[in-house]
C-alpha cells in the first residue's frame, strides 16, 4: 500500500473501501496457495453486478462458466459456477459440456458459500 501511495494512488483493502470511485481496492491473493482467489472472484462479480446494474440484461437461456467440479461429503458431486446470464432454479435441467460429450443433469440444490470464506474450506452453505 505504501508503494501505491508513493505513486500518488489512493488504495485501500477492499473490505475497508467505501468509495470505489475515488480509491482503488486491493484484494490480497496468493498464487502459490490460492488463498484469496474466492474473495477476488466474489469482488469482481459483485462489482460487475452493482456498478453495471442498469446495463445488465436477462435472457431466457442461461450462460455460466464452470470453475470446478468436485465431490463434497454429504452433498455429492457439486459444480462451482459463475452465472453470467439468466436465472437458475431447483429442478431446472441443464446441459454442461464435458470431455466425452454433453452432460445433462437436474439442479437439486443451489448453494452459496458464506461471504468472505474460503471456498475450499469445509463449512456451511447458504441454501437458495
Amino acid at each position: 500500500m505504501l508503494a501505491f501511495a508513493e505513486l500518488g494512488m489512493n488504495v485501500k483493502l477492499y473490505w475497508d473501501n467505501t468509495s470505489v470511485e475515488d480509491t482503488y481496492s486491493l484484494v490480497p491473493t496468493s498464487a502459490i496457495t490460492g488463498e484469496g482467489l474466492s474473495d477476488l472472484m466474489f469482488y469482481l462479480c459483485n462489482m460487475g453486478q452493482t456498478s453495471q446494474r442498469e446495463t445488465l440484461t436477462e435472457k431466457d437461456a442461461f450462460e455460466c462458466t464452470v470453475l470446478e467440479v468436485k465431490i463434497i461429503e454429504g452433498l455429492g458431486t457439486t459444480i462451482d459456477v459463475v452465472l453470467t446470464n439468466g436465472l437458475l432454479k431447483v429442478g431446472d435441467t441443464i446441459v454442461i459440456s464435458g470431455m466425452n460429450g454433453p452432460i445433462v443433469t437436474t439442479i437439486r440444490a443451489l448453494l452459496t458459500p458464506y461471504p468472505m470464506k474460503e471456498m475450499r474450506i469445509k463449512g456451511e452453505y447458504i441454501h437458495h
